[in-house]
């Protein structure tokens, strides 16, 4: 993103579908002048007021007004809130008026968040989680999304790098008097300090990678031989025709993606081709795409039906911890051979639906709950991390060893700026293009 943050950038904070009112926000040095271009009073800072809005002598609406005086607004800037009616021909006059001045201009994806985290109104970690909060679709990930509006990582990250610092002194200490050796019982003590940060930053990343895949979707393969019935249960499952169903084995050429709120937990169930051995190119090609998919999944539902050939289920190797087995057209056998130990179902006449749906809510929510929540949201975020503990183990090995201060002190301070990055404490340039990449325009 190429910006520039002398110009004043407004945008339709609200969604573009016809509604009752509209946001408009305005931020940047000529955010008060909005008042004077529209023709209305600028009234105290912080008060709501009904205004007239003119181009000239031409009325365009009349709108709700707020002024917000930096660096008391979401930017830290001047802002101006205008709610104005929700028709595309208000919306439109409004902005073509104010872009008609020098200086004004509309605000690209991300901006009016990026320039708050420029003027330290938040931090990296926070304005992601303003984003995910904004694209949340369950429950589970409203308040997952939250917490990281919240604090929930950078206070983490920050306590962390406070330590990683305080110990960098120590050893930059010794750097600044050559003379000194540095005591036992001091290598003892920052070798301590420096064991029980990597035990804490070791507890927040072995967290199952929770947080990504709550923020992703938890990922589930619907994998069995031809003509079981995935395509039909992908599409109750998803409530609408995600895949053509036909009697005819081999229709699923390629994955098809369905997305569920299951539980409070989103989920993307993949409808997969049938596996079997087959001469035709395209199906063998679908049922490597069904294979690699499944791979990746967080769970496979194996859906079997009574005439899959033997020794199908033990080639598959299913996970009783992650993979859910269910036995469909159930309608289709004998009463006496109808086990109850088997999760069986007829998609067909609908019996058993309820048992798999539940047997699949109690493997998605075992792999999402944990004793703490997890803070770790995001793969930049990890990846940071993981760079930080290498650095501090690095650093303790180092002390241990007895070897130079100089080289303790460059691996701490290495560290210090993998956990700067993660809340964009140090290197924020580079991070973020990362970062509001996928921002909607507006926030």
């Amino acid at each position: 993103m190429s910006q520039n943050f002398e110009d004043t950038i407004l945008a339709l904070a609200t969604g573009s579908l016809h509604a009752a009112t509209a946001l408009i926000r305005i931020s940047g040095n000529a955010a008060s002048t909005t008042a004077n271009i529209l023709g209305f009073k600028l009234q105290k800072q912080r008060l709501a007021s009904v205004a007239i809005l003119k181009d000239g002598e031409r009325k365009l609406d009349e709108a709700l007004v707020i002024f917000f005086k930096g660096p008391r607004s979401y930017t830290g800037e001047d802002v101006m809130e205008l709610h104005v009616h929700g028709g595309r021909a208000v919306i439109e006059a409004v902005i073509n008026t104010l872009q008609k001045q020098g200086g004004f201009r509309i605000a690209e994806p991300g901006e009016f968040t990026k320039r708050a985290v420029l003027n330290g109104k938040m931090d990296l970690t926070k304005a992601e989680g303003i984003n995910d909060l904004i694209q949340a679709e369950t429950e589970a990930q409203r308040v997952q999304s939250f917490a990281q509006v919240d604090g929930a990582l950078s206070e983490i990250a920050f306590g962390w790098r406070e330590k990683a610092i305080k110990i960098a002194a120590h050893v930059e200490a010794y750097i600044d008097f050559p003379d000194e050796e540095i005591p036992e019982s001091t290598l003892t003590s920052l070798g301590d300090e420096m064991s029980v940060l990597i035990r804490d930053i070791e507890k927040g990343l072995n967290d199952g990678r929770r947080g990504e895949i709550l923020r992703e979707g938890f990922r589930v393969a619907v994998i069995g031989p031809p003509n079981a019935g995935k395509s039909t249960l992908v599409n109750w499952l998803s409530k609408r025709p995600v895949s053509i169903i036909s009697e005819q084995p081999g229709t699923t050429r390629d994955v098809l993606e369905a997305s569920l709120d299951l539980g409070g937990y989103p989920v993307i169930i993949a409808d997969t081709a049938g596996l079997r051995a087959s001469t035709d190119p395209i199906e063998n090609e679908g049922i490597k795409r069904a294979q690699e998919w499944a791979k990746t999944a967080n769970s496979r539902l194996i859906l079997l039906e009574p005439s899959t050939e033997a020794g199908f289920l033990e080639r598959l190797k299913p996970n009783p911890e992650r993979d859910l087995v269910v036995l469909n057209k159930i309608d289709l056998l004998p009463r006496d051979l109808k086990k109850e130990e088997t999760l069986a179902i007829s998609l067909k006449d609908e019996i058993g639906l309820d048992k798999l749906l539940n047997g699949l809510k109690k493997i998605v929510s075992k792999r999402m709950v944990g004793k703490e929540p997890p803070v770790i949201t995001r793969t930049r975020h990890r990846e940071a991390l993981q760079s930080c503990l290498n650095s501090i183990k690095s650093a303790k090995t180092a002390l241990l060893l007895g070897e130079e201060p100089e080289i303790v002190a460059e691996e701490l301070r290495a560290s210090t700026k993998s956990l700067g990055r993660v809340v964009g404490a140090v290197d924020v340039e580079d991070l973020l293009d990362v970062v509001f990449g996928d921002f909607c325009i507006g926030k």
